[in-house]
This record gives structure tokens, sequence and C-alpha cells, in this order.
């Protein structure tokens, strides 16, 4: 009871009810009172100093509980629910099995439960178990816990009946432990490693370990041995003039002569091997914090084989690459054959149907199908070149030897051709396995050939046309010279005077047609000697095409002659030879005048892509299509001679070759002729006629 309460129950009692033994009591209540209030308030002091303390305590604990990274939670065992609390021991969260389940790894906490259970039963007081954390996703690494679990009360019939469980995350702690045993394995396993050598030293150099690898290249029978003989690093790395007191980190390589060691005495004791060894070693001074020497690390491994097979390597290369060397220049040698003379390698397989070429052999062999070898060919030579690929299919024992011309331009004007030399292939049986040869561009070769035979050819036609021509001279000159002569004669003979001037008249106008054909002879001479000069001005062709136009049909007096003048420029000014163009349009308005009876004779220009063009059309008699071919030929027997001496054409068509230009002439018999004469030349200036509308 509070002193309060005491003191109100006092208050209310009447006085005139108290009595002296009452006042006794009632003093005694008082005193009682105030030794239950002192006894209270020191009691209330020694709580609120037992709080403190507490939460002092408490104030630590979570202090050690946060530092350490441990949780505690409790277990219910009536209710099944876990509890956590917080760092000053005061519940925080509760969960069912299933949601304290996601903080741990699904296998562990099914066995913590098995544990709780057991301890729940009586069967265990205490457990310690370790536990992982949930499956974590990729970059982020699992947690791992250290979980004691005790009692922590009981009810009247001592069962549990709240677990306490203190959660403690070790993650760091097991990684650093499983980075100590990783370590330690990968220390046992480097050092006991059949790859290198280790061998360890003390700080006086003395040998203190040394792996199997090391025992073996060194020739050691038992290792403890060399161990127990206290053998110093001099022995093995055969380092004379090593300070072991200063040593750093040392890479060298040995030849390690074991006789002359043996002859000096210093081989080491249980050292066995015998000869020479290449020793490739890496030596550490290992040192404390404070610098302190501890020992020495030696790594290393005999790299004798490697060397010998180096060297034999070395030497086989070296042999490998005069071989390589002498095959590359052979092969060189006969790309450069093969360049030279332009030729390619060719393998022909019977089986496959495929031709396979190449002008190099570094190169891989193209590949062709007998349809597509066919298309390079040129239509001419095609059914020779398939009557060999029907011979190679068929397996023929024959050699191969063809010219072929090709549709590829050689760049010389002519297509390229091929000459083709084979020889059949067997196997160790004796049956034809392919067919290997050669194909060589002979296209200048063979294009000279070609070229010989037709200039032969055509020399014959010339030999042949100059024997006709001077045949033709012959009687040509001879004709008029014959009448010249015979009408000179008469005058010797008996006439009639009256005669005379006939006899005149037809010497002179045989002498006339002797002078112009000696003319004409001597010009086209001239013209085959590059002796006539064209010499280019500017004229206004539009006023000299007209002039040239009349000149050559003046002699004209049939008046069932129609002539026509197209002429569509007031003025043109082109850098011509007026001269030389002027004979042409006369001679070829003469030529229409002499074989038209009757209808037009139209003579036309323009200036057309830097070059003058001009036309003559007439509808005279035409010509036949066995004289055409002979046209431009000089006084042959298919050319007509009533024009002239006959050299007119020839002479036309020598002028317009020689000013750079074209003649072309089509024709009908009983239609007309047309000649389109080309003149290349500069324009200076042309001026367009303006057409009259009549009224």
């Amino acid at each position: 009871m509070h002193i309060e309460t005491l003191l109100s129950l006092i208050n209310h009692i009447p006085l005139f009810t108290i009595s002296t033994g009452m006042w006794m009591g009632i003093a005694v209540s008082i005193v009682i009172v105030w030794i239950l209030f002192f006894y209270d308030r020191l009691y209330r002091q020694m709580e609120e100093k037992e709080s403190k303390a507490i939460l002092h305590e408490n104030s630590r604990l979570a202090m050690i509980l946060q530092t350490d990274n441990t949780r505690v939670w409790t277990y219910s065992v009536t209710t099944r629910k876990y509890q956590r609390l917080n760092s000053e021991g005061m519940p925080e969260m509760e969960y069912t099995p299933i949601d304290f389940s996601r903080f741990f790894n699904h296998d562990d906490f099914e066995e913590m439960r098995n544990e709780i259970f057991s301890i729940r039963d009586g069967k265990k007081e205490f457990i310690t178990i370790h536990m992982r954390g949930p499956q974590t996703t990729a970059g982020t690494e699992q947690r791992h816990y250290e979980i004691k679990i005790t009692v922590c009360k009981r009810d009247a019939d001592g069962k549990p009946q709240l677990l306490l469980g203190v959660q403690r995350d070790t993650t760091r702690e097991r990684q650093q432990r499983d980075h100590e045993r990783d370590e330690l394995l990968t220390y046992q396993n480097v050092f006991n490693t059949p790859i290198l050598d280790m061998v360890f030293y003390d700080e006086n150099g003395i040998l203190t370990d040394i792996n199997d690898m090391a025992c073996r290249d060194f020739g050691i029978a038992n290792k403890h041995t060399i161990i127990d003989s206290h053998a110093h690093l001099r022995q093995l790395t055969y380092l004379d003039d090593i300070d072991i007191k200063t040593l750093e980190k040392t890479q060298c390589t040995s030849i390690i002569d074991v006789k002359k060691m043996e002859r000096e005495g210093r081989r080491g004791a249980g050292v066995e091997f015998e000869g020479t060894i290449y020793y490739e070693m890496m030596l550490y001074p290992i040192r404390d914090e404070q610098g302190e020497l501890l020992g020495f690390f030696l790594q290393g491994r005999n790299i004798t084989d490697m060397v010998e097979s180096f060297q034999t390597q070395r030497k086989t290369m070296h042999e490998l690459l005069v071989a390589t060397n002498s095959i590359k220049a052979y092969i060189e040698n006969i790309n450069m054959a093969l360049q030279t003379s332009e030729c390619r390698i060719m393998n022909y397989l019977p089986d496959s149907h495929t031709l396979q070429i190449t002008s190099d052999l570094n190169m891989p062999q193209y590949e062709l199908s007998q349809i597509r070898a066919l298309d390079f060919i040129h239509p001419e030579n095609r059914l020779t070149a398939r009557r060999l690929l029907h011979q190679m299919d068929h397996r023929s024992l024959r050699n191969i030897h063809e010219q072929l011309e090709t549709i590829f331009p050689s760049g010389e004007g002519s297509n390229i051709w091929l000459t083709l030399n084979g020889i059949p292939m067997y196997d160790k049986d004796g049956n034809i396995t392919h067919y290997f040869g050669m194909s060589r561009n002979d296209t200048k070769l063979i294009t000279t050939q070609l070229h010989l035979k037709a200039e032969t050819q055509k020399a014959q036609e010339a030999e042949a046309l100059k024997n006709m021509f001077l045949l033709n001279m012959s009687y040509e000159i001879r004709t008029p010279l014959s009448t010249v002569i015979g009408f000179a004669e008469l005058f010797d003979h008996e006439h009639n005077p009256a005669d005379e001037p006939i006899f005149v008249e037809e010497i002179k106008k045989s002498s006339d047609s002797l002078l112009t054909l000696v003319n004409d002879i001597l010009y086209l001479s001239r013209i085959d000697a590059h002796m006539v000069e064209v010499n280019k001005q500017p004229i206004d062709f539009a006023v000299s095409f007209d002039a040239h136009c009349h000149m050559g049909w003046s002699s004209n007096s049939n008046p069932r002659i129609k002539t026509i003048i197209e002429n569509p420029y007031e003025h043109l000014l082109l850098d011509i030879d007026e001269q030389l163009l002027g004979q042409v349009i006369e001679q070829l308005i003469q030529n229409s005048v002499f074989y038209t009876h009757e209808g037009i004779i139209r003579a036309k220009y323009e200036y057309r892509s830097q070059a003058l063009n001009i036309t003559i059309e007439d509808t005279g008699g035409g010509i036949s299509k066995d004289i055409m071919p002979h046209l431009f030929d000089r006084f042959t027997d298919k050319q007509s001679r009533h024009l002239g001496s006959g050299l007119t054409l020839p002479i036309i068509k020598g002028l317009i070759e020689l000013m750079g230009g074209t003649i072309e002439v089509t024709s009908e018999v009983g239609t007309g002729t047309t000649i389109w004469v080309t003149i290349p030349c500069e324009l200076y200036s042309r001026e367009m006629k303006t057409l009259k509308v009549e009224d």
C-alpha cells in the first residue's frame, strides 16, 4: 500500500472516537508509515540507479550487437511465430514461419526448424547452426549467418515456452576463411605443381623445403636427404658471386656444366644429374614488415628440352625456310614465265566437265563449266571448241593443239586469240584422270599472221588492180592517141581539103581527152603522195555553197532537169579549205547532171555535231549493185568510163579523206542516187535565214 493512501485513511477517522489506546496505535502506525516512506524512497533510488545501469548495459549491448552485425529474435513455442528484437531489446515485427523463412536459404531454414523442434522436445538445450541467406541475383553476394539458439523462458512444468536466437552475420569472416583456404590451396598447388620448381631457403640461405619437380630437375633421389644435408643456396643455383644479405629480386638463365662443377668441388650433395642443363630461375628475398630478411624463395624450371627443341626447331625452320624460298623462287619464276609469255595453266576434268584456269600458282584457280567456257569463245570458233571438249570428255589419247578466238578485245582492234596445248594425265592404273595443258595469248602472232594473209590478199588484189589499171590506162591513153595519130596520117594521104577541119577537130578532142586523163593521173598521184595541202581559212560557206552549186550544174542544158539548192543559213562562217571542198561539190554535181536525164537534182547542207554535212540527191538512172562495191576503185572494168577519165570519184574520195571527212553513197537503179559528205570543221558564227510567210 502506498503512503498517500494510508494518510488519507488517517485523515478520515473521527477524532471523538479516538481513545488513548487508539492514539498509541496511531502513533505506531505513523512511525510505520514513515519507515515505509523511507524505504519506498530508498527503493525508488535503487531502482532508478539499477535502471540507469541496465540502460547503460543495454546501450553497450546494442553497440556490441551493431558492431558485431548481430541480431536477436525469439521463437514462441505456443504461437509458433518468430519476433525480431531491436538493438534495445524491444520487439519489432512478428513473422510466421513462411515469412521468416524468406530471410534464409530454404534447406538451411528447414534444418534450423528441426533443431528448434529438438530444443522444444527437450532433446537439446543449446544449438549453434550456420545458415545461408536467400538466393541472390547476379552481381550480389549471398550472406552467411551463425545462429545460436537457447531456451529463454519455460512454463511451470519446465517446458520451453520461448526460445532466444542470436544471429550473427559471418559473411566477411567466411570470405576471409575461404580466401585463406584458397591461398593455402593455391600455395600447396603451386608448390607441388609439376610445372615449376619451388625451393625455400631460410635467412642464411639453407634449404628448408623443395618440391618434387625441383627434385626431378636437379636429379635429387631423396628429398629429405638433401634437406637434412643443409644444402646452401649456391649449391643449387651455382651463383658464386651472390650476396644473400643484399639480394633483391633476381631473374637469370644459367648454363650449368655438371662435370665442371664436379671438378671444382661445387656439386651439391645428393645432386645426381649429368651433362649440361639450361636452367631459368627467379629468386625472391622474403622480408617482414620491418624489412628483416626471413628467407628466400626460388622459382625455376629446367629449360634444357625447350632450348634443345628450340635449337632443333630453329635448324628445321632454317632448312624449311631455305626449301620454302627455293619453292617460292621456283613458283615466282614460273609465274614470271607465265606473265611474260601471257600463258595460263589449264586443267580439264572430264568427270565434272569443268575447266580450271590460273595464271599465278599463288592464287586459286578459276573453274568454268563447259557452257561458261563456250560463252567466251568467238561464235565462229565455238564448233571447234565443242569438238575439243567432246574429245576430252571421251578421254581421247590424242594431245591437244588448237587456236581459238575469244570474245575479249585485245585493245589493239582485234579479239584475243589463244593457243591451247595439252596432254592427258594418267593414274597408276593407266586411266585418264584429267588433261593438263597451257593456254598462250598468241593474239599478236595470230593477228600478224592474219594481217599478213590479208595484206597478201590485198597485195594480190592490188597487183591485179594495178595490172587492170595499167591495162585500162594503156587502153584509155592508146584510144585518143591512136585517134590523133590516125587523123594526122590522113593529111599525108589523098583527102578532100574540105575534110581537114573535121580532122583537126577530132585531133583536138582526142588531145583534150588525153590531156585530161594525164592531169587526173598526176593529180591522183599527188594526193597519194600527200603533196596536196589542206589550207583552212574562215569562209562564209552560205555564200560559197550557192556559187559552187551553180558552177557544178552550169553545163546543164536539159530543161527537164530541175535544180534545187537548200541553204538554211544567211551566214555560216567555217574554218575550211574552200578550194578543195568546192572542187568536191562541183564534181559531184556534174556527175549527177551527167547521169540524170530528167527529174530533180537537190543540193543541201547543215552544220551539226561539229561537222559540215552536205547531201546531193538526184533522180537519175542510179548505180547497179555489182558496181557499188567498186565505185571508188581506180578505173576498173566495173566502173563507168563515161564521165571524164574514170578517176573522178577516186579523186573526190581522196580529197574528202585528205580533209578528214567521209563519203557515203546509196543508189537504186531507176530511182536515183544520194551522196552524203561529212567534213569536220570549226564553227565561228552562224545566222539562220528568216522564214518568209506569204500572204
